[in-house]
């Protein structure tokens, strides 16, 4: 091996230096894309998620409003002793049961529903329709807890923490 001059040993470093400076330029600018394309997804999904949120809150308040007065309904059912007022919450309940609730309830809710609507038409006793009416409100519950994914409908002991 020949012995290297000053010179030579100058341009070496020289040439390294200029190819480390082009890696590390390299490196830098694919560091900086991929990070710039990490944001750039994220801001993507916030906004898709944004917007689905957007696109579902008429539904969820819409299954609220009906979910509660469908309860309301049911508890009427179950509760009150005058004539007048069972007959108009009769009624609203089989317009609930057969047209708005249909819109936004899942299987638990519609389960409810049916299970209560069998036993007025059979005309159970009020305790009957109390524990329906109950099972109705559970099942509402339950429904909101998953369509709004806040499980403090099924747990408002943990919400309130």
């Amino acid at each position: 091996m020949t012995n290297l001059t000053f010179d030579q040993w100058l341009k070496i470093l020289g040439l390294v230096g200029v190819v480390g400076g082009f890696v590390w330029g390299v490196y830098q600018w694919r560091d900086k894309s991929d990070r710039e394309l990490a944001q750039a997804r994220f801001e993507a999904e916030r906004l898709a998620t944004s917007r689905k949120i957007e696109a579902t809150k008429p539904f969820l308040e819409r299954q609220l409003k009906l979910y509660t007065e469908a309860s309301q309904v049911a508890a009427t059912l179950a509760t009150t002793p005058d004539n007048k007022e069972r007959s108009k919450a009769t009624k609203r309940f089989w317009e609930l049961y057969w047209g708005d609730l249909a819109l936004v309830e899942n299987q638990g809710v519609e389960a409810a529903m049916v299970a209560l609507g069998d036993a007025l038409s059979r005309n159970s006793p009020q305790a009957e329709l109390q524990q329906l009416s109950l099972r109705l409100a559970r099942a509402c519950r339950i429904s909101l807890d998953r369509s709004w994914g806040i499980h403090a409908w099924t747990s408002p002991d943990e919400a309130a923490k």
